[in-house]
């Protein structure tokens, strides 16, 4: 008989999935390791043939020695991206990793090695959350009921992806890419949320459309750290920015780059729209510089040798705004642990 040893760092309802999955096929032994709340526990007591431990603070280090003494034939543990689970995942690092199947979500499963685990981190730096996380979890802003047991219960309320639209362009051009949308859709059930400058000429633009469900405005660099935080926060399966080749929102189409979305759609000035990749990327910068080559004319020689430089430099500083970044991240990252904690 297999002694298998699940850690419900997820959904209850994901974990119960996993554990009726094990028990359904040849005999095993189940232990789930769960946080010590009432509802939870309860619920996976449901599960018969499965013995249920609850992680209490004040007796860590008894329940580490406990399982560690029960050789474990496997372990089972869930990275989705969920920050309430964080203490119960370190917890589980300590049962040695090469013992660990971790399952990310989107049916991604892999052996936890050092290896594994800097790729993995590197991967959830892009993709925030799987893309299944939502047919367990509401959707941020959905009104759930606050009794444990309706919250394991399929999630109601508003479905369908989570766009933002940030305005890099002028409005015209962002009028244009929404009916294009409209009658191409690139996304199955969208909801488009519009992060556009607070004037009174683009916000008439955008009065009552149809197509947006919500108008939120920015005073140009005003609170820009608040609204980064803000936006990171509410997780945004697409982001869709403008790369048209105008100048003057040059500063609002580096902010959209940092958000922590699924997908980045890219309009450029003829309205064709496309995913963002690297490969992508550097497709629309070769053709940025050919355009730039077959202007009838040319820059002087001083000014030629001064864009060779800015390119030069910011190559150059690249590693440096790299580290920047990550150290405002984990900087975001520790506020949000010590908040939760």
């Amino acid at each position: 008989m297999n002694r298998i040893l699940l850690i419900g760092s997820a959904h209850p309802k994901r974990v119960r999935l996993k554990a009726e999955q094990i028990l359904a096929g040849r005999e095993s032994e189940l232990t789930i390791l769960c946080l010590r709340d009432p509802g939870t526990v309860r619920y996976f007591g449901e599960v018969e043939g499965a013995a249920v431990i609850p992680l209490e603070p004040e007796r860590h280090s008894a329940i580490l020695r406990a399982l560690r003494h029960v050789r474990f034939d496997a372990i089972h543990l869930f990275w989705t991206g969920e920050t309430r689970y964080r203490n119960l995942k370190l917890f589980a690092l300590r049962l040695g990793l090469g013992r660990i199947s971790v399952d990310a979500g989107d049916g991604c499963t892999f052996r936890l090695t050092w290896k594994a685990l800097l790729r993995f981190w590197q991967f959830r730096l892009r993709h925030r959350l799987p893309s299944d996380h939502y047919d367990f979890f509401p959707r941020p802003g959905i009104a759930s009921a606050s009794d444990q047991d309706e919250r394991m219960r399929e999630p109601k309320g508003m479905t369908g992806e989570k766009i933002l639209v940030v305005q890099s362009a002028d409005p015209p051009q962002v009028l244009r890419a929404l009916a294009h949308l409209e009658k191409h859709p690139v996304l199955t059930d969208p909801r488009y949320i519009l992060f556009c400058r607070n004037r009174p000429e683009i916000l008439a633009q955008f009065a009552d459309h149809p197509m947006l469900s919500e108008v939120r405005t920015h005073n140009e660099t005003r609170n820009s750290w608040s609204h980064f935080r803000g936006l990171r926060r509410e997780h945004f399966d697409v982001v869709i920015l403008f790369l048209t080749g105008d100048p003057s929102y040059w500063k609002i189409k580096c902010f959209a780059l940092l958000f922590g979305a699924r997908h980045r759609l890219v309009f450029n000035e003829n309205n064709d729209c496309f995913f963002l990749t690297w490969k992508s990327w550097c497709s629309l910068l070769s053709h940025r510089l050919r355009e730039r080559s077959r202007l009838p004319v040319q820059p002087r020689r001083r000014l030629q040798i001064l864009a060779f430089t800015l390119v030069l430099v910011k190559m150059l500083a690249l590693p440096f705004r790299f580290a920047w970044l990550l150290a405002v991240w984990l900087r975001l990252r520790l506020g949000a642990w010590r908040a939760s904690a």
